[in-house]
């Protein structure tokens, strides 16, 4: 999975999920939030580059969101609202890769884009009026969704689960999760953002867009699990990382009545009649419950 491969993914996902029932028991439909003072955007950049195609890319954006926005706050709470919103969504996605394609195709400043430049300022301050955030990867810069700016688009208008979604995508996005397949995360963080995502599915067993949220939930179960290329689980020699272990513990302890933790648990008995090493069992057991490897995976960033 490229940089971008986690955007594709969810958005081809968007086209065949948005119309099921979604849990609406939960949290009243609050009143939309004040906007945030606008963004001091420019209408051009002049960079000789690629990148001066942006502006005009993203001309007719706001209105089409704002389209949006009023045709979900029609129908809010409901299922139609989260099938509106996951709709300009799939638009608002090949809209970023078209503004990543310009990011490509400017090599001579690649570098600039990534730093606090006159260059990177005016763009990144562009993208974030428009919902998009100047991220990178591996030295490349892409223009990524920024799920605050879906919070607040679209705030009372979805379903509690789809808010409860965006809300926790949000959190998860502040923080970069992967780097060059090693984890930039904490081994504990890791482990309660399973728990979280299983949580989220037992709260909304209806969730319109379930194929998201499980997305997430087995990237995380399965990094957990069979790490990454460059944040192993298992060392050289085959034994657990002492980190892991004491992670696998605290876990198994902190949340044992999770269905995470009992996995955990079951890995942690067969892990001990081994010398805390890798076994065939293992492998066994991890293939029972679906839980795939992320060695030779490119994770996401975000």
């Amino acid at each position: 999975m490229n940089r971008a491969g986690t955007l594709l993914f969810l958005a081809l996902l968007t086209c065949t999920k948005g119309e099921r029932a979604a849990n609406v028991l939960k949290d009243s439909i609050q009143s939309r939030a004040p906007e945030p003072a606008p963004l001091s955007a420019p209408d051009s950049l002049s960079t000789g580059e690629p990148l001066d195609e942006i502006p005009s890319l993203l001309a007719g954006l706001d209105s089409e969101a704002e389209t949006a926005r009023l045709q979900a706050r029609a129908v809010a709470a409901t299922p139609r609202a989260d099938s509106v919103f996951l709709t300009f969504r799939d638009r608002f996605l090949k809209m970023g890769e078209q503004i990543t394609d310009r990011l490509n195709q400017a090599t001579s400043i690649q570098s600039n884009v990534l730093e606090d430049t006159a260059t990177s300022r005016p763009l990144a301050t562009l993208l974030a009026k428009h919902g998009f955030a100047l991220a990178y990867t591996e030295g490349n810069a892409y223009a990524d969704e920024d799920n605050v700016y879906w919070t607040r688009l679209f705030d009372g208008a979805l379903t509690p689960a789809m808010q409860r979604y965006l809300r926790l995508r949000a959190t998860e996005q502040s923080t970069r999760f992967s780097e060059d397949a090693a984890l930039q995360i904490s081994w504990d963080d890791l482990a309660r953002r399973a728990v979280t995502w299983e949580e989220f599915a037992d709260s909304y067993p209806d969730f319109s867009w379930k194929d998201a949220s499980r997305f997430w939930y087995d990237t995380y179960l399965s990094t957990y699990l069979t790490g990454m290329d460059n944040s192993r689980v298992f060392s050289d020699s085959g034994t657990l990382e002492p980190e892991v272990r004491t992670s696998y513990e605290h876990l198994a302890a902190q949340y044992p009545q999770t269905r995470t933790a009992q996995l955990v648990a079951q890995c942690l008995s067969l892990l001990k009649q081994n010398g805390y090493r890798r076994s065939a069992a293992i492998d066994s057991l991890l293939r029972q419950r679906d839980v795939t490897s992320m060695l030779g995976v490119q994770p996401p960033t975000r």
